[in-house]
């Protein structure tokens, strides 16, 4: 207990003799507060950023290519270039069927800028028939209280209707939409649910939210069209992209008789590439963001340590004194050890605190719900902080160490001639 107190004492002591040296000592403090600002902030906002655009792509679907209808641009088997390739729900079948790595399929007709009517109500928005498969595959999950199309809507080509946030908002407001009736084409349909809201990174023929999806085989029969609009292809995984959409193609050249390296006859896009491509840049800007972060910790490291060291070097003279009056090497190397170690912590903890706040302040922005959702809600990482103030301690202690310890062990008579 007495060697605790005693400690206790000497390091008051040691904070007295900084707090007098106070232009140095701040030196070190806010090059310590500048090392863990940096890099805590920079990790964190890479993070954030990773993790946002990771959630984005999500909510565009997962590991999926999406096919339609070309026209040929060379000469197959007798037959001249120019032939429009109509693709057909018969052909998700046979992708379905002749295609290893596929998982699902599904048609989709689109019928855009189309009448919606309920009560005194009227709005206009693209209509979708999908099969039940194309809610996983394109990431739309119902709201609690609702459902996504079901076999049995698709077999008994039932007038439901699913509506994206944004279609419900517009209509029914703050209502329940579950169970209500819209008019589409003139005809009652059913609402069975609402798309839980979602930002995606990649949308096509406009945004899901704003979408009305209803039985693929429904639209048809009301529309009577019999091309598709496109053809979704989940697969079973994303390595799998380029055998998959060169069989795809092969057996699509098969059905409709053209040449499989005919790129055009059917257009595609593959999803799977575009993520690689996004996930890739996100990486790239992470190693950026942490090389600067890095940088900004090696500056405050080298400001650190060499102003500790002089601040040591300028006690040669009194560590000789001690010396002299019978002081110990460990009892003499303690104070200025001591002196590094309460500076940085100092510096660490208050570049915590500044972390948490720029942070804060960044998260409170009114940035808007798509910003917001590419951006993320960056947070500090308690391992990063506390890492970097940990090194720049050490460093701290190493640079007071040696010329304390040189001095140490120099003749206390060289240490008092020498002031």
């Amino acid at each position: 207990m007495q060697w605790l107190t005693d400690n206790l004492e000497r390091a008051g002591e040691r904070v007295r003799e900084l707090a007098a040296d106070r232009a140095r000592s701040l030196l070190v403090v806010l090059g310590v507060v500048w090392g863990t600002l940096s890099l805590t902030v920079v990790f964190a906002f890479g993070n954030g950023l990773q993790q946002a655009i990771g959630n984005a792509l999500e909510a565009s679907g997962r590991d999926y290519v999406r096919v339609w209808s070309g026209t040929t641009t060379r000469a197959h088997a007798g037959l001249s270039p120019g032939r429009w390739i109509g693709l057909q729900p018969k052909d998700a079948d046979l992708i379905g069927q002749g295609v290893p790595g596929v998982r699902g399929i599904s048609v989709e007709f689109i019928a855009g800028n189309q009448s919606i009517t309920r009560a005194q109500d009227h709005i206009n928005a693209g209509i979708h028939g999908v099969e039940p498969g194309y809610g996983e595959l394109r990431s739309i999950r119902p709201a609690p209280g609702g459902r996504f199309l079901n076999p049995q809507d698709e077999a008994e080509r039932r007038r439901v209707v699913f509506l994206g946030d944004v279609i419900k908002q517009r209509l029914f407001g703050d209502r329940p939409a579950v169970g209500a009736s819209v008019e589409l084409w003139g005809r009652p349909f059913t609402v069975i649910g609402v798309m839980r809201p979602k930002v995606a990174m990649s949308n096509y023929e406009w945004k899901d939210e704003e979408k009305l999806f209803i039985p693929a085989t429904t639209f048809s029969d009301l529309t009577g069209r019999q091309y598709v609009s496109y053809l979704i292809v989940g697969l079973d995984g994303p390595q799998l992209d380029e055998a998959v959409i060169g069989r795809l193609r092969t057996v699509l050249a098969r059905q409709h008789g053209f040449d499989a390296r005919d790129l055009p006859a059917v257009g595609l896009q593959n999803q799977v590439a575009t993520d690689r491509m996004t996930r890739g840049i996100v990486t790239g800007v992470r190693t950026l963001l942490a090389i600067v972060g890095t940088l900004g910790l090696l500056v405050a490291l080298v400001g650190v340590t060499n102003v500790l060291f002089v601040m040591v070097e300028e006690q040669r003279h009194e560590i000789g004194l001690w010396m002299a009056l019978g002081a110990t090497p460990r009892t003499v190397l303690f104070g200025p050890l001591l002196d590094g170690a309460l500076v940085t912590l100092g510096g660490g903890i208050l570049g915590i605190v500044g972390s948490l706040a720029v942070l804060h302040a960044f998260n409170a922005l009114p940035l808007g719900r798509e910003p917001r959702a590419y951006l993320g809600s960056p947070e500090v990482s308690p391992g990063i902080a506390l890492g970097v103030t940990a090194v720049l301690c050490v460093a701290a202690v190493g640079a007071a160490w040696f010329p304390a310890r040189q001095a140490a062990l120099a003749d206390p008579v060289e240490s008092l001639r020498e002031e």
